[in-house]
C-alpha cells in the first residue's frame, strides 16, 4: 500500500510539473506573438511526442503570406545531417568505407590524401565558397551547381589549407563531394536517393531536395529568405535580390549536399524519431556518427556551441554538431544559416528532448532556442527584450529630416531607457551601410555624421575612430583620416584595420 501511495504521489507531482511547463511555454510564446518578436516556426518534442508548436510572422512579407506549421523551410546546413546519413547507409551496406580516398569514387578529384571521413568531419583542408569566386567574377550571372566542383578543384592552384585531419575547418565543398560520391556509387541522383531511403522510410511526406531550375525550386509553400537590405531599412526584401548577398544567396544557391533540403517542422520530428529509433542506420553506426571528432594529434576538437547559448562546449561528429552541457549531458543536432534564414535542430540524448526552430525574419534566434531548452527543463526563459533600437530611430530621423534634428532625437532616445536601447556596434554598422550600401545623394554626408557622433558616444573604443577614418578617407579628407587612424592605434596599437590603413597610406 505504501508503495502504491508513493507511486501515485510521484505521478501527481510529474503531472503538476508538466502542467506548469505547459503554462510557462504558453506564456513565453504568447509574449513573442503579441510583440511580433519571431518570424518562423518552432516545435518542441519529448519522448517522440510534440510538446508545443508555434508559428509566427510572414513566409513572404511582400504578399503578406503568413507562416504556418505547414510552411516549408530550406534547412540550409541541417541538410548535412541528411547527406551524412545517406553516406553512412552506404557504409552499412558495405558499399564504401569511411577511410576510402575520395579519388577512388571521383577519379578527377585532385587531392589523393583526402578520405570520406575527412569530408564528413570537415577536416579535409579544401576551399569553401571561395572556390567559385573567379568564375563568378568572370560570369556574374552564373549559378554554381554540383557539376562545377570537380573541374574547379582541378583548377585550384592554392593547395589545401592544411594536412587532412590536422584541423577542423567548416567547408560546404566537403558535402557537395559527398553528394557526388553517393551518385557515383548508387547510380541514382541525390534527390531521388534521399526520397527513397530517408524521406519515405521516415514518413516525411512534405520534404524534398530543391533542385535549381526544376519546378520544386519555386514551391509556393517554401518561405522566402527575408532581409532588411541595410540597417536603415524598415522593409524586408528577398535576400536573393539584394546585391550585398548576391554571391552567397544567388550565385551559390544551387548546391545540394551542403544545403537545399526543404521541409517542415513536423517532418523534422518524423526524421528525428526514425533516426534515433534505428530505422535508417545500424545502432553502432548512429553511435559512431555522434562520437566527437579526434584530430591527427589525438585531441578532441572542441569549440563554442552552435546557436545554443549558456554553459557548454561544442564538438563535431560525422555530419553532426555535438553539445556538451553541464547538468544536461550530451545533445546532438545541427544549425543552418543563409542570409534571411536560420535553422536549428537539437536532440538531447538522455532526456529525449527535441527542438526544431526555423526563422526567416525577425528573431533573437539563439536566445529563443535556448529559452525553449530552459523551459523544457523547468527553468525560466531568458528575458525577452521589447526595447526599440536608438540607432534605427536615429537613422529614420537623419534620412527624413537633417543631422541637427537627428542628433537631438538621438539624445532623447538614449535617455528613454525604458523603451530604447543603444548599441555602438549598431551605430557603426549604420555608418557603413550609409557609406557603401546607400544610393542616396547624401549617403556620404550621413555616413560621416554617424561615424563622427559615434566617436563622442564611445570615445574609449578604438574601432569607432578607424571607422570614422575610413569614411573621411572615402570623402577625400586625407589628413583628418590619418588623425583618426592614429587615435585608433593609440588606443589599440595592434588594430588590424588601423595598421592596414596606415600602411596603405604609406605611413608605416
Amino acid at each position: 500500500m505504501r508503495l502504491l501511495i508513493t507511486g501515485i504521489i510521484c505521478l501527481l507531482a510529474a503531472a503538476i510539473q508538466a502542467q506548469n511547463r505547459d503554462i510557462a511555454l504558453k506564456a513565453y510564446f504568447d509574449s513573442i506573438s503579441v510583440h511580433h518578436l519571431y518570424d518562423g516556426n518552432i516545435v518542441l518534442a519529448e519522448n517522440g511526442h510534440k510538446v508545443y508548436a508555434f508559428s509566427g510572422g510572414y513566409a513572404n512579407y511582400a504578399t503578406k503570406q503568413r507562416n504556418t506549421i505547414a510552411s516549408r523551410f530550406n534547412l540550409a546546413s541541417i541538410s548535412k545531417v541528411f547527406t551524412a546519413t545517406a553516406i553512412l547507409q552506404l557504409k552499412d551496406k558495405k558499399q564504401l568505407r569511411l577511410e576510402d580516398p575520395v579519388a577512388r569514387y571521383l577519379p578527377a578529384f585532385p587531392f589523393p590524401g583526402i578520405t570520406i571521413r575527412h569530408l564528413l568531419t570537415h577536416t579535409s583542408g579544401l576551399p569553401d565558397l571561395e572556390l567559385y569566386e573567379e568564375t563568378v567574377k568572370q560570369y556574374p550571372d552564373s549559378v554554381i551547381t554540383n557539376a562545377a566542383v570537380l573541374p574547379l578543384l582541378r583548377q585550384w592552384n592554392k593547395g589545401l589549407y592544411f594536412t587532412p585531419g590536422d584541423q577542423f575547418r567548416y567547408c560546404n565543398t566537403n558535402f557537395t563531394l559527398l553528394a557526388l560520391i553517393l551518385e557515383r556509387i548508387t547510380g541514382s541522383t541525390f534527390p531521388v536517393y534521399l526520397k527513397k531511403y530517408i524521406f519515405k522510410p521516415a514518413g516525411m511526406t512534405d520534404t524534398y531536395v530543391a533542385v535549381y531550375g526544376s519546378s520544386n525550386f519555386q514551391d509556393s509553400l517554401r518561405v522566402k529568405q527575408q532581409v532588411k537590405p541595410a540597417f536603415y531599412d524598415s522593409v524586408y526584401t528577398d535576400a536573393v535580390q539584394v546585391m550585398r548577398y548576391r554571391y552567397s544567396e544567388y550565385n551559390n544557391q544551387a548546391s545540394i549536399g551542403p544545403s537545399n533540403v526543404v521541409t517542415t517542422v513536423d517532418d523534422m520530428i518524423k526524421f528525428d524519431n526514425a533516426y534515433f529509433n534505428g530505422k535508417l542506420l545500424k545502432q553502432s553506426t548512429i553511435e559512431e556518427a555522434i562520437t566527437p571528432l579526434k584530430l591527427n594529434n589525438g585531441k578532441v576538437y572542441t569549440e563554442h556551441m552552435d546557436t545554443m547559448l549558456g554553459e557548454g562546449t561544442g564538438q563535431y561528429g560525422l555530419g553532426w554538431d555535438i553539445f556538451i552541457q553541464p547538468g544536461y549531458g550530451k545533445g546532438v543536432g545541427h544549425g543552418g544559416f543563409k542570409f534571411g534564414l536560420a535553422t536549428f535542430y537539437y536532440h538531447q540524448l538522455e532526456r529525449k528532448q527535441v527542438i526544431i526552430a526555423y526563422t526567416n525574419g525577425n528573431s533573437r534566434f539563439g536566445e529563443n532556442v535556448t529559452s525553449c531548452f530552459y523551459i523544457l527543463n523547468h527553468r525560466p526563459p531568458m528575458p525577452l527584450y521589447f526595447k526599440m533600437s536608438v540607432v534605427r530611430a536615429y537613422a529614420l530621423a537623419l534620412t527624413t529630416f537633417d543631422a541637427n534634428h537627428a542628433a537631438c532625437m538621438l539624445h532623447l532616445y538614449k535617455a528613454d531607457t525604458s523603451h530604447y536601447y543603444f548599441s555602438t556596434w549598431e551605430m557603426n554598422m549604420l555608418g557603413y551601410d550609409f557609406l557603401y550600401q546607400s544610393a542616396a545623394q547624401k549617403h556620404q554626408q550621413w555616413s560621416l555624421e554617424t561615424f563622427k557622433l559615434n566617436t563622442f558616444l564611445d570615445p574609449g573604443n578604438f574601432n569607432v575612430y578607424d571607422s570614422y577614418g575610413e569614411a573621411l578617407l572615402e570623402a577625400g579628407y586625407r589628413e583628418d583620416a590619418i588623425r583618426m587612424y592614429r587615435k585608433s592605434l593609440e588606443l589599440n596599437p595592434t588594430s588590424p584595420d588601423g595598421l592596414k590603413a596606415m600602411k596603405k597610406l604609406g605611413l608605416l
